[in-house]
């Protein structure tokens, strides 16, 4: 007697089952669904979060504008000279970049792709986020799907919307099982990747990049972004030490960014978030995803800072000393 005829012997409902294919079968699945442009709530109002990009442009125009006017100031000049950019007590790395700094970053920067499409799948299997567990239809503070109807039964299934192939992992809609574990997997090499990095960070005179030793690197921050932003960089320091708007950045993004992260997404687990007690309700799951969320646009937004300020204060010195480990101008990275 084979497994299934045993097993139908004691249970008959199991005669009447079907065995699961083990591949996805488009045919079968649910049809696509687009969502709507994605909204954030401001009091009763739904705004399109493109807005964002024209009001960003503008903001930026007007605040290159005014940078460079307060550049002639006598104040902001003798501002500018007492707080170049990095603390003249700043702690220096001599180093440079080791070959387990840059495998890391090349790990981290790997895994980071997979996490946040997986990421934007699982989202797009409920795409609307609150603040409240109770999640009452109409009381979600950001959605990219229309406002859930009165006159019908809508499900978790009607809910979910269609990613591109490109855009989310697997890119079907209502695959939130494959999702999750596309997201739980990589989470866990990059969590690894992570425990390795902060071991040899601390281990080694590499923390003195992101750590602040003194407070004089908040005015250095302020008068390195106010270089920045008047489109004339500070000097370039980075083989051995960050200017401060750097190191506050990193260190925002290596020691809060990425553990309110890692903190969020396990309150997301009904067992530890039920587990918890009084943390589990005062961090409960859907306030746990609107953060969750949260850190992964400040991940997005630090990329794209990141990246462009590689490309456009040096590529070929900055892509040598992140993925060759030297400081010169050639080819080599």
């Amino acid at each position: 007697m084979n497994i299934r005829a045993s097993t139908a012997a004691h249970d008959p409902i199991a005669a009447h089952l079907t065995l699961a294919d083990d591949r996805v079968l488009l045919s079968k699945w649910l049809p696509p669904q687009a969502g709507v442009m994605p909204k954030v709530r401001i009091g009763q109002r739904w705004i399109s979060v493109l807005w964002v990009l024209p009001i960003a442009f503008l903001v930026l125009v007007l605040g290159v504008a005014v940078a460079q006017g307060l550049r002639h100031l006598p104040e902001v000049q003798s501002f500018l000279v007492r707080y170049p950019g990095i603390p003249t007590d700043a702690r220096s790395v001599d180093s440079g970049f080791p070959a387990w700094l840059r495998l890391t970053h090349f790990l981290n920067l790997f895994f980071m792709a997979f996490i946040v499409r997986s990421g934007l799948q699982i989202l797009a299997d409920h795409p609307r986020l609150y603040w409240k567990r109770d999640c009452t239809p109409g009381t979600e503070w950001f959605r990219f799907q229309k406002d859930v109807p009165t006159d019908r039964l809508w499900t978790a299934k009607d809910d979910s919307v269609t990613l591109p192939s490109w855009l989310g992992i697997p890119g079907i809609r209502h695959s939130v099982g494959l999702a999750r574990w596309w997201h739980f997997s990589v989470n866990m090499l990059w969590t690894l990747n992570g425990v390795a990095f902060y071991a040899l960070l601390f281990s080694t005179d590499q923390w003195q990049r992101l750590v602040p030793t003194t407070w004089e690197v908040f005015p250095n921050a302020a008068s390195t972004a106010l270089q920045y932003l008047s489109l004339t960089f500070p000097a370039d320091h980075a083989w051995t030490r960050y200017n401060s708007l750097q190191q506050l950045t990193y260190f925002a993004t290596v020691f809060i960014a990425a553990p309110t992260s890692i903190l969020t997404g396990l309150m997301q687990s009904p067992a530890i978030s039920n587990h918890l007690g009084w943390f589990g309700r005062v961090l409960n799951r859907q306030r746990a995803r609107s953060i969750h969320f949260l850190a992964l646009w400040w991940f997005l937004i630090y990329i794209l800072a990141h990246v462009t300020l590689v490309f456009i204060t040096g590529a070929r010195v900055n892509l040598n000393m992140m993925w060759a480990g030297v400081d010169d101008a050639s080819w080599s990275g």
